[in-house]
């Protein structure tokens, strides 16, 4: 794989590869004859290169994994051992460390939980390089839908605006048809239901998922939509309510002891696993029999360190002999990338109006400070207080717009993350003329992150069409 050329030799950072000039070429993309396997190997060494896959490879990968995907039903028995894997969210550096850590895909069972873009930057990695494993290892390698493989939520956060940025629209279209085609459950050694959200009141007998037709946009109610938006409650609530409405979800159903025990039940299972909500630990144990008890329900979420603020550690469930045990893992280090993708003019902007304000506050100081010339004709002494006094306000407002910039020029970086968690890309109110200490402490502490981001979670409002896949 050639580098990017330097014909200069003004890389500031040489120790540093280059990203490839080319996209993965054919041949070592496609070594064998068989030409629907790619190298996931060579797929996962270009892309944390930062290399590129081309389109014409790209969207053959996509058909052909979207093939097998129709094939496979909407609940998915999986044998032991077996390795759970909640949210990704476009973390392909972490990914690649997951699959490092919990096992080889060539000798391990894996199955997805969803949620593989959006909010993270390479959420077109994370599909190439897992497609590539999928197309190795159909039988071992599952890949379940989230409630964000849909057109309404990549519409409405950061993937169909990433996709469009790396290749296209068309590209976009194939992979929303091939998220249609994603089986939705799945069943771990006849005891385990896996799952991306919860449970729905609906749901009495698991063997009914197998008559969803699955092929379209997800619901906005109903099972499907229940399976892939209910979250469990809190402890203190859960033996309280069986179903309650999701107010922070804007959809589904919070649920609790008694429907998940009656589902556990009534199908001879353990527990229930499922994705789709943050955690600090990277997972947690529903307990609501006590801390002694066996959870009804287990929630893993594997994208660590969140959206780069969260601090939080991501873990994977592992079913083997019987037992389940966790394995947690922090976040990887991944190449730098203004964030929301902005380029470099953006960036500068307030570096810019800085100073252009720096100026400002100084002519109007200048002008506060000079003495009226003997020429100036003022009315009463009253004119030429009212005059300092407008100029003392201007010179305090330029201030305060100094202090701002100057923050925003100093803890860019941070600020641009902050408006990140919120869902109009405002700052809050007050934040900047705090500084660096209120900044930095509303971005790492986990439980402001997840205020902030609260409307984040909520589902969006329909905008988008729904597309069928037809065989």
């Amino acid at each position: 794989m050639e580098g990017l050329a330097d014909p200069f030799g003004d890389r500031v950072v040489n120790e540093i590869p280059p990203p490839p000039v080319l996209p993965l070429d054919e041949g070592i993309l496609y070594p064998s004859s068989d030409s629907k396997t790619p190298d996931w190997i060579a797929v996962r060494d270009h892309l944390a290169a930062e290399g590129t896959i081309s389109k014409e490879h790209f969207v053959k990968m996509l058909h052909d994994a979207t093939d097998i995907f129709k094939e496979e039903p909407n609940l998915i028995q999986f044998p032991e051992p077996l390795v759970m894997v909640g949210d990704i969210h476009g973390q392909l550096y972490d990914l690649i460390h997951l699959i490092e850590k919990a096992g080889d895909p060539s000798k391990t069972n894996y199955v997805f939980m969803g949620d593989y873009v959006d909010r993270g930057i390479f959420g077109v990695e994370v599909i190439i390089f897992m497609i590539s494993m999928k197309l190795n290892f159909p039988d071992s390698f599952a890949m379940l839908r989230g409630n964000h493989e849909c057109r309404n939520m990549t519409d409405h956060f950061t993937f169909r605006q990433e996709v469009i940025e790396k290749y296209d629209e068309e590209v976009y279209d194939l992979i929303m048809e091939m998220f249609d085609a994603l089986p939705i459950c799945g069943l771990a050694d006849k005891k385990y239901f896996i799952t991306h959200g919860g449970i729905s009141p609906e749901l009495k007998k698991i063997s009914k998922i197998n008559k969803i037709d699955r092929f379209l946009e997800i619901p906005m109610d109903g099972i499907m939509c229940d399976l892939m938006w209910a979250d469990p409650i809190d402890e203190k609530e859960a033996k309280k309510y069986d179903f309650i409405e999701n107010k922070e979800r804007d959809c589904s159903f919070y649920f609790g002891r008694k429907p998940a025990k009656k589902l556990i039940d009534d199908n001879n299972l353990m527990t229930i696993v499922r994705a789709h909500q943050v955690q600090v630990d990277g997972y947690k144990m529903h307990r609501w029999d006590g801390p002694s008890s066996f959870p009804y329900v287990i929630t893993i979420f594997s994208a660590p360190n969140y959206c780069d603020y969260y601090s939080n550690k991501g873990s994977v469930l592992i079913l083997e002999d019987g037992n389940v045990s966790i394995k947690q893992f922090d976040d990887s280090e991944h190449p730098y990338h203004l964030p929301d993708r902005i380029d470099i003019f953006t960036w500068s902007m307030p570096f810019l109006i800085e100073k252009v304000v720096q100026m400002m506050k100084s002519v109007y100081t200048k002008w506060q400070e000079d003495e009226p010339s003997d020429g100036e004709d003022f009315k009463s002494a009253t004119d030429l207080k009212e005059r300092a006094e407008k100029i003392k306000g201007k010179v305090k407002a330029f201030a305060r717009v100094q202090k701002m910039y100057k923050t925003l020029t100093e803890e860019s970086e941070l600020i641009l993350k902050l408006k990140g968690m919120v869902p109009d890309g405002k700052i809050p109110r007050g934040l900047l003329l705090e500084g660096r200490p209120a900044i930095k402490d509303a971005i790492m502490e986990f439980k402001r992150a997840k205020e902030l981001d609260k409307q984040n979670e909520m589902r969006p409002k329909k905008k988008r069409e729904a597309r069928v896949i037809r065989s």
